[in-house]
């Protein structure tokens, strides 16, 4: 089984996009561009997609909604509309594992002290969350936090989710977990940081 993690996607309201089509109805997640290609098939492929807040816009909710496969709570950054109909806080259970779901678990980007509190409090295995823009997967007695990134945008890092897999003959096991990048670093700093490793590859 594989759940798609992802947060901060950070869509306005499709109107400011010029991507209403006629009748009001609204793009599919095939026809709607600003969504990287990569991901779209990472959607597809997903039996379950988990998004922690920040969607921005109940449109963009809307359109991950239609899947029939999301599981999603609120972000400081989404609108009224959101903040009613999602919970501040999700727990789930799949293959016996507890997920915990939460946009904010810790200011801190490299501190995980406060998400693994909020961990311990939510009584999961595995605690999701957004926010920082940045992945990061961090393991600790068989316990995980996990943070997506942002596939839109990404903070010193290359836009990205992550991906869950679990074991279908066995219960309680996550066979892996990957940040999976979705395009390019918008970021000056990392497309530097790149040039380098190329030029240091190919100077060997």
């Amino acid at each position: 089984m594989k759940i798609l993690i992802l947060s901060d996607t950070h869509f306005p309201n499709f109107d400011s996009l010029n991507l209403k089509t006629g009748g009001g109805s609204q793009p599919d997640l095939e026809k709607f561009s600003p969504i990287p290609e990569i991901l779209r098939e990472k959607i597809k492929e997903a039996d379950l997609i988990v998004h922690a807040g920040d969607f921005e816009s109940e449109d963009a909710y809307n359109l991950f909604a239609k899947t029939g496969k999301l599981k999603a709570v609120y972000g400081n950054r989404d609108e009224e509309a959101l903040t009613e109909k999602l919970p501040e806080k999700l727990i789930f259970e799949q293959n016996g594992l507890k997920f915990g779901v939460i946009h904010e678990a810790g200011r801190s980007l490299n501190d995980n002290t406060a998400r693994w509190y909020m961990l311990e409090e939510m009584g999961v295995d595995v605690l999701i969350y957004g926010h920082i823009h940045t992945p990061s997967v961090d393991e600790y007695k068989g316990k995980f936090l996990i943070c997506p990134g942002s596939p839109t945008k990404a903070r010193m890092s290359e836009p990205s989710v992550a991906e869950i897999t679990l074991a279908d003959d066995i219960q309680k096991t996550i066979a892996d977990i990957k940040i999976i990048p979705v395009a390019p670093a918008a970021c000056g700093y990392l497309r530097f940081e790149e040039e380098l490793v190329e030029k240091a590859k190919r100077n060997k």
